[in-house]
């Protein structure tokens, strides 16, 4: 039988954990809707990896569709302009 892949977009940012100043990696998964974190880069990714599987498995057991990318992901950074005053966190 033959096996179905999908690649899945994943943005992975280094942030600091809410309300603390520890850091730590966060990874988002769009068309999936899922979100995780880990302490470093090659936690971040096993959990994430982790994560997409468990969340395939599960609309699957759910009898509900797999979400699929169609086409490229364009992804892209906007300019904002800050109000004078406004606290940036590092």
């Amino acid at each position: 039988m033959k096996q179905n892949v999908a690649n899945y977009t994943v943005i992975i940012q280094k942030e600091k954990r809410m309300g603390t100043k520890i850091p730590c990696y966060t990874a988002i998964v769009p068309v999936l809707g899922i979100a995780t974190e880990a302490d470093t880069l090659e936690q971040i990714q096993t959990s994430v990896q982790s994560l997409i599987a468990f969340h395939i498995e599960s609309l699957v057991d759910e009898g509900e569709e797999v979400p699929v990318e169609s086409g490229e992901p364009f992804i892209t950074r906007f300019e904002a302009l800050l109000p004078k005053g406004a606290m940036l966190s590092s």
